[in-house]
């Protein structure tokens, strides 16, 4: 890869990178008791920037992990504020990862829990087949920092033994333009 090249994907990494922090920020300091239903401006929607037309198989990787972001964005976001958000989900997941997202939402207001504070993750694309139009993304998911508390009084809820840091693996399909999440795989079983 030529060093011009190499700059501007290290330089559009970076600037998608910071995009999504501002955007994490943005959706977990902008829930409010508002309206129940969100906006679209609402919703976490971190684009990968145009690469260099001399590296497509960047380009497919940079949105795939894009897609990967936002589903866990609208995860925390749905964990933070007790809300399916479904409309927003259906940007970036759909099939088992999306319905599964849904549940852990709709248990958490069950049980009256919401999350406080963040997971840590560092997903990173494994592969990708534009031909079968599939993608594969690992991540170590740390949730030390992602407490659940009761909704009413603030309270620490204390949940059964679980592994707070894991790896995880996911799937992703390519629909028209469209890379969407179709499986969230968590191995609690060991530690990363």
């Amino acid at each position: 890869m030529a060093p011009s090249t190499m700059t501007r994907t290290h330089a559009l990494r970076m600037a998608g990178t910071a995009l999504t922090c501002a955007v994490a920020a943005g959706s977990l300091a902008g829930c409010s008791s508002g309206n129940a239903t969100n906006t679209a401006s609402s919703t976490p929607s971190v684009s990968a920037s145009k690469p260099p037309p001399s590296d497509p198989g960047q380009a497919a990787k940079d949105t795939v992990l894009a897609a990967y972001t936002n589903t866990r964005e609208i995860q925390i976001k749905m964990a933070a504020d007790g809300k399916v958000h479904t409309e927003d989900l259906a940007k970036f997941a759909k099939g088992n990862a999306a319905a599964d997202l849904k549940r852990f939402a709709l248990l958490n207001t069950s049980e009256n829990i919401k999350y406080t504070g963040r997971p840590e993750m560092s997903p990173t694309v494994t592969s990708v087949d534009t031909k079968n139009k599939t993608a594969t993304l690992s991540d170590c998911f740390n949730t030390t920092n992602w407490k659940p508390v009761d909704k009413d009084s603030g309270k620490p809820v204390q949940l059964a033994d679980r592994r707070l840091k894991y790896p995880v693996r996911s799937q992703a399909t390519l629909e028209g333009d469209t890379w969407l999440i179709t499986e969230i795989t968590a191995d609690q079983t060991k530690g990363c």
